[in-house]
């Protein structure tokens, strides 16, 4: 396990339409060598009995930890650590403008709720969770296509209810920053705090 320690971990999490895949699209562009993994990619088949219904709506809630297959995601992460790579995308393109640490590689998990997910934490060299005002979620959000798409009353009764319930989890623990979705700076607080490796 110790060629674990050539890797430095990044979670991106927190509120749907948030910056949590610009971000990473962001980071996969600049830092080298990157993998990156995607918890929306894991989600369990509609027919899964691991899915409930959103209160009396009728129709999955896809916005709860247990909609996500995510100790398969946590294996995928592991066996990438260890050497069999399981990643949805990389870059390994080196250049002079790339940040790089010599003798490391990068891998990040960006996902709504992969910080809530205490193995995932557990890994996270850095943490962060982006958090919106529910009118300016609520825009963004219908400029989304999803599938499936959402029903009428589906942002009210599922999303935003569970997203309060998954954030006031995440305020409570140290080991996560806390970004504004509306905030034009996320990558350069990711990129300084991945700078303070270098002065270690």
């Amino acid at each position: 396990m110790a060629h674990r320690n050539e890797w430095v971990v990044i979670g991106i999490s927190g509120v749907t339409c948030g910056g949590k895949t610009s971000l990473s699209n962001r980071l996969r562009d600049v830092i080298v060598p990157v993998y990156i993994f995607h918890q929306d990619k894991y989600f369990y088949p509609d027919d899964s009995p691991h899915h409930v219904k959103c209160g009396t709506l009728d129709h999955n809630n896809y916005d709860i930890l247990s909609s996500v297959d995510m100790d398969s995601l946590y294996k995928d992460v592991c066996s990438t650590m260890d050497g069999d790579d399981k990643s949805h995308e990389s870059n390994q393109l080196d250049g002079d403008d790339k940040f790089k640490i010599a003798g490391k590689k990068f891998l990040i998990v960006e996902g709504f709720t992969v910080l809530n997910f205490e193995p995932i934490v557990k890994l996270c060299d850095f943490s962060y969770y982006f958090v919106l005002e529910y009118g300016e979620c609520a825009a963004r959000r219908c400029f989304r296509v999803y599938d499936p798409p959402d029903i009428p009353g589906y942002f009210e009764t599922c999303v935003w209810p569970e997203h309060l319930k998954y954030r006031a989890q995440i305020e409570k623990d140290h080991r996560v920053k806390i970004l504004d979705g509306t905030a034009q700076n996320s990558l350069e607080i990711v990129l300084s705090d991945l700078n303070s490796l270098l002065k270690t």
